[in-house]
């Protein structure tokens, strides 16, 4: 019975796999492409996401050019099962193809509003590259890349523009602080517009690709069986989250699951300067558990945090369930460009627990490195008593400074802190070192 259990299952396998075969069309999309041409060969490329969204079924594969750089929203479809994975994947030869948020000011553009103040109507596409493709624009920045450096400083008030690169938006217009006219000062000036540059859904591989110049998250959404590998993610967020119970709040992860995802992985990926968290599962109002969630073999430097969960349920059995983050590299998180310029610079840590309402929390945490955090190598909101108990941390090598705590005290009683402090101390290799510099 065995025996005939795993030939049907092989058998079953094999069809899945011969009927995807079958059914996939494989179109390329290059920056040399047009949008008028078919898509199916590296010839007839098309040019833009948007035709992609329009064009692509489940079990189709999307591969981009290496090399060029792709502006826009990712919106995947949702296959039934193995047979109608999506592909998106890459081409040729050179850098990984970018997907891309960046709006590009053109050269002239920019208005003189007041002394050292610049405007741009961000609304009209007329006046710059990159990004013209998605509707229902807003001014809602995260950051301005200028020649290659990040500048953060996002204002909430128009009168508080003060300093070069300051910057502060309305609905539709961006107002800078500039002593020139902004074109005098840079011939690549790049604004990260709020956007998440893929949305999730069910049966997604997504490999060799760079998400870069987003002022939301890089892949954002609910789906099941999602594959995400051997991607980059790089100069993520900083938008307002408008709408927020909280005025002023800034966000942007690299991967964000939602509420009821279930078996997905994140592996082989790299991940910098992103304004919150390298990879996230969190949400509210849980109806399945999240099951077969894997995030490992992954490198993350120069984020705020690098994994975090939180989510609400009440419903039994359901909360987080056979979770792995584990045989990652982590590295200087609470150094990236969003310490300046957050509310909340205690929670500049590697791993992130914020509200946990939920019967289960079946994560572990296992065999990775994490190298200098900045204020703890564990942050939970109310103290880590509040940690569940079937949230395991071991097995860890921890570098950290001398005297800083794994685990950052905040509401705890002393005895609370120092017990499971101890604890964590037992269960992985925990080093001191002064003077550490890692700059990855």
């Amino acid at each position: 019975k065995c025996l005939d259990t795993v030939l049907f299952c092989r058998y079953n396998k094999v069809e899945i796999l011969r009927n995807r075969e079958e059914n996939t069309m494989i179109y390329y999309v290059s920056a040399n492409g047009k949008d008028t041409n078919d898509g199916l060969s590296e010839n007839s490329a098309f040019r833009s996401i948007s035709k992609v969204n329009e064009t692509v079924r489940p079990g189709d594969e999307i591969r981009f050019h290496r090399g060029d750089a792709f502006y826009g929203k990712v919106i995947t479809p949702r296959g039934k099962d193995e047979s109608e994975t999506t592909v998106y994947t890459a081409y040729g030869e050179g850098e990984l193809p970018i997907i891309s948020a960046f709006k590009i000011p053109k050269k002239g553009v920019w208005e003189k509003h007041a002394e050292n103040i610049y405007k741009l109507d961000v609304t009209d596409v007329s006046r710059y590259d990159g990004n013209i493709y998605d509707k229902g624009f807003d001014a809602n920045v995260g950051f301005i890349r200028v020649s290659g450096k990040i500048y953060p400083h996002k204002r909430f008030a128009y009168e508080d523009l003060a300093e070069q690169w300051d910057f502060y938006n309305d609905k539709s217009t961006l107002y800078v602080y500039s002593e020139k006219d902004p074109s005098e000062l840079s011939d690549e000036i790049c604004l990260a517009c709020r956007l998440d540059c893929l949305t999730l859904g069910d049966y997604i591989r997504v490999t060799n690709l760079c998400f870069r110049g987003i002022g939301a998250h890089g892949i954002n959404g609910c789906g099941h069986h999602v594959q995400i590998d051997h991607c980059e993610f790089r100069e993520i967020g900083g938008s307002e989250l408008t709408g927020y119970r909280r005025p002023n709040i800034r966000y942007g992860n690299g991967v964000q699951f939602l509420s009821n995802c279930h078996d997905c992985v994140v592996e082989d990926c790299k991940f910098s300067d992103i304004y919150d968290v390298a990879t996230t599962m969190q949400g509210s109002q849980l109806v399945i558990p999240w099951e077969n969630m894997f995030f490992r073999r992954n490198i993350m430097w120069n984020n705020q945090q690098c994994f975090e969960i939180w989510d609400r349920g009440e419903l039994p059995n359901t909360g987080f369930v056979n979770c792995y983050f584990e045989n990652n590299i982590c590295i200087d998180s609470g150094y990236c460009w969003s310490y300046a310029v957050r509310p909340n610079k205690d929670c500049s840590s590697h791993l992130l627990i914020y509200e946990l309402e939920l019967p289960l929390c079946d994560i572990t945490v296992r065999n990775n490195v994490f190298v200098h955090a900045r204020v703890a190598t564990v942050y939970k909101s109310g103290g880590p008593e509040k940690i569940p108990k079937d949230y395991k941390i071991y097995d860890n090598l921890i570098i950290r400074p001398t005297g800083q705590k794994v685990v950052w005290k905040d509401r705890s009683s002393d005895e609370a802190s120092d017990a499971y402090e101890e604890m964590l101390r037992q269960n992985n290799m925990v080093v001191e070192r002064d003077n550490y510099e890692s700059h990855y």
